[in-house]
């Protein structure tokens, strides 16, 4: 049985609750961070958006956004403080005033720790639908958004072994957990949009050995082939429940350096940039 190595860049930090953010504290935020943004912009390669039949536009009026996710959607990596839902909510701010934010991403957080929380702080789906649920009752068009499971397959191979039998136990694990998350999310009455993971395993995290270090190498050739299999449930999951979904499969944010930040692992400014527009650009969609 491996040795479980606590790994400080997925450490779990205690964090209050997040408040809603106004558009006018967004363009404060971003006023700070204009000046570091002035360069010419990254050239990133993105793959074509993979997105679910077209759906209809959101009623007229603001959007609440409900981030749920890990240290990506919480927004590690980034100086700022304000991640890809920050970023995205000033976009959104341009279509539909007075929108506002309900970040609840937590670092090092599993799909299991979304549903149940994880060392006292509360499930994030918990959280999410009680905001959804809200921002109907108010006429707000609610707006989930979910990017999870990188930690899931991380932790599943670090602390695991890998072997088929485990990997299909994790499958079967990882799509209840899908059909949980988009089906309160959606019960609640949000439209939901769903990211597609990257292939981690080309992090330079990962490819240098600076964390997860009991990850063998065949277990790194099991982990890159299982985040096909996640992303499967994730395109199936997205049609079951109407869900649209932002593909990051391919993309080379998670190895440019620079979209990159110095962890080798999350992006920096400029990668959250490109994050924001690759959701807003699934988001435009409903916002018509």
């Amino acid at each position: 049985m491996k040795r479980l190595i606590l790994v400080f860049v997925f450490l779990l930090g205690a964090c209050s609750q997040t408040v809603p953010q106004s558009q006018a504290e967004v363009q404060d935020e971003a006023a700070v961070e204009s000046a570091q943004l002035t360069q010419p912009p990254v050239q990133v390669s993105t793959p074509q958006l993979e997105v679910s039949q077209p759906a209809a536009a959101l009623p007229p009026g603001p959007v609440t956004l409900v981030a749920l996710g890990d240290s990506l959607t919480q927004g590690d990596g980034d100086d700022s403080g304000r991640g890809y839902p920050g970023r995205l909510l000033e976009m959104v701010n341009t279509v539909r005033p007075d929108s506002t934010l309900v970040n609840l991403g937590q670092s090092g957080w599993s799909s299991d720790a979304l549903i149940s929380g994880d060392q006292g702080i509360d499930s994030q789906l918990t959280r999410a639908v009680a905001a959804v649920t809200a921002a109907a009752s108010q006429g707000r068009n609610p707006v989930a958004l979910v990017w999870i499971g990188s930690n899931d397959l991380w932790y599943l191979y670090e602390f695991g072994e890998g072997s088929a039998e485990n990997d299909q136990l994790d499958a079967d694990r990882f799509s209840a957990n899908m059909d949980a998350i988009l089906g309160q999310l959606t019960d609640a009455g949000a439209r939901v949009i769903v990211a597609m993971l990257d292939d981690q395993t080309k992090r330079p995290v990962a490819v240098q050995g600076e964390a997860f270090v009991s990850i063998t190498p065949d277990e790194m050739e099991r982990m890159s082939a299982h985040i096909n299999w996640y992303n499967e449930i994730i395109a199936q999951k997205a049609e079951q429940y109407g869900a649209l979904t932002v593909s990051f499969f391919g993309t080379d944010i998670f190895t440019n350096p620079d979209t990159l930040y110095y962890d080798g692992n999350h992006p920096n400014q400029a990668g959250y940039n490109v994050i924001a527009q690759m959701w807003f650009e699934v988001l435009s969609g409903i916002l018509k």
